[in-house]
């Protein structure tokens, strides 16, 4: 089976944590130009929790290994993984833990911070590996703008030119923005195997919903501190199958002037169907 295999940063939204992390930012810290894209999430107080929830058959988190760093435990699933240790001379982008024995479905990972007397445990990145189709299929990706017509979105709630955001750093100098509650944007696609969406994350932004199909509906929320960062993945699902798909995110801006950013989707679809496409598209 084609193998796929993606990476976040820790600013990603599709990571939740819970209130005791904070953002590491090279205005406090002198290795941050060490993390992957400059950035990292830590956390001092024991207890501390973050959550990851994938579809696939292998995860793998990334942090630093420091001197001021401690005890950790990491729980996949039903199963918890003991005695591990973030202690070390400044390594970074060092792998904390992975596993890729997973059967592929749906799976939970959780990262605590064990440590007493303010040691830390930060996240760098996450990356993780999903099957998809069968044996000897092979994908074909394809990049899909904001500006596609399958996008759309819901006027004259979203905007194109908002002076709150630098739309030159999107992707292809275009993205779609809304600070208005309630707006969604649907994004309609045909026999795609993984649809991945990016946007923004950053103190301007906030709480969304994302559907696909008639699925269960999942929040999350891209408000951090970190200044906005752009091309962030905020939505992720695969194994879709072939067919018509439809993923609706609402925004849901818990304060007044929170936004929701969108920028481009990123498909995979098996070689097979996507020439079938291809040509009733051509024909049809």
């Amino acid at each position: 089976m084609p193998l796929v295999t993606n990476v976040i940063d820790d600013k990603s939204p599709l990571i939740l944590y819970d209130d005791t992390w904070l953002p590491g930012t090279a205005q406090y810290d002198t290795y941050a130009a060490d993390y992957y894209l400059g950035t990292f999430t830590t956390n001092n107080v024991t207890d501390g929790l973050a959550t990851f929830n994938f579809n696939g058959t292998g995860v793998w988190l990334y942090g630093a290994n420091r001197p001021n760093h401690g005890s950790y435990i990491v729980q996949v699933d039903s199963a918890t993984y003991t005695n591990l240790n973030g202690a070390g001379n400044n390594l970074f982008q060092q792998s904390l833990f992975n596993t890729s024995t997973l059967s592929q479905g749906m799976h939970s990972i959780k990262l605590t911070n064990t440590a007493s007397g303010s040691l830390y445990v930060d996240i760098d990145m996450i990356v993780w590996q999903s099957q998809v189709g069968n044996t000897n299929d092979q994908l074909v990706t394809e990049k899909v703008q904001d500006t596609d017509s399958r996008f759309q979105y819901q006027e004259p709630a979203w905007d194109t030119s908002s002076s709150s955001i630098n739309f030159a750093l999107f992707n292809n100098g275009t993205g779609h923005i809304t600070q208005t509650y309630d707006a969604t944007v649907t994004f309609t696609f045909t026999v795609s195997e993984v649809v991945s969406l990016f946007g923004t994350s950053g103190p301007s932004n906030g709480p969304y919903s994302a559907q696909l199909d008639s699925g269960q509906t999942v929040q999350y929320n891209a408000s951090t501190i970190y200044p906005t960062n752009y091309g962030v993945m905020i939505y992720y699902a695969d194994n879709l199958g072939p067919g018509s798909h439809k993923l609706v995110l609402t925004n849901l801006p818990a304060t007044s002037g929170q936004s929701l950013s969108i920028d481009y989707a990123q498909l995979w679809t098996i070689a097979k169907y996507f020439a079938i496409h291809s040509m009733c598209h051509s024909l049809c």
